[in-house]
């Protein structure tokens, strides 16, 4: 057998609208890897305020998988299809999910910013320091606090993180 068959790396797939935590359930349950980033926020109702877990991307897991486990993985219910790019199912590199777990880890004010956004405006720069050192990514405010874009350039998703001035550096 191919030696590259076996070697697994992360996709993401497309999900039914509000279904990833428990498609990733089902995944974890048939033995493949599978992870949904999760966030905390506040959400109001008419009558209360609640702290609420919420999936970062709607619509995406990511799964751990080599090329033989593609067909488990589509005839898990509620899963779409792998996301694609230039016709092929898209490869997310490890660091690019590690970076996405440090940052959900860390409890950093997170927002996903929508698919494919490109940048025309706005400085490049890296995390100097912290945790988060060397991640690199665009500032998107003129504020206190700038807002830094993390892109996972796999996908095309966009992760917004907020950080104080004196963590960053142009590039």
């Amino acid at each position: 057998m191919n030696t590259t068959n076996k070697i697994k790396k992360w996709h993401a797939v497309y999900v039914s609208s509000r279904t990833e935590k428990k498609i990733s359930e089902n995944l974890n349950n048939k033995g493949i890897e599978a992870y949904v980033p999760i966030v905390k926020t506040m959400r109001q109702w008419s009558d209360r305020k609640k702290m609420v877990e919420l999936p970062l991307l709607n619509g995406y897991v990511f799964v751990k998988i080599n090329s033989l486990e593609n067909d488990k993985v589509l005839q898990t219910k509620g899963i779409v299809n792998f996301v694609r790019s230039e016709g092929k199912i898209a490869v997310i590199r490890d660091i690019e999910i590690d970076r996405l777990k440090q940052l959900v880890e860390l409890g950093y004010h997170l927002e996903a910013n929508g698919i494919s956004k490109h940048y025309k405006e706005g400085d490049k720069v890296r995390i100097s320091s912290g945790v988060l050192k060397g991640i690199e990514g665009y500032v998107v405010g003129e504020n206190e606090n700038n807002q830094i874009d993390v892109l996972l350039e796999s996908i095309g998703q966009c992760i917004r993180v907020k950080l104080p001035k004196e963590l960053l550096l142009d590039i």
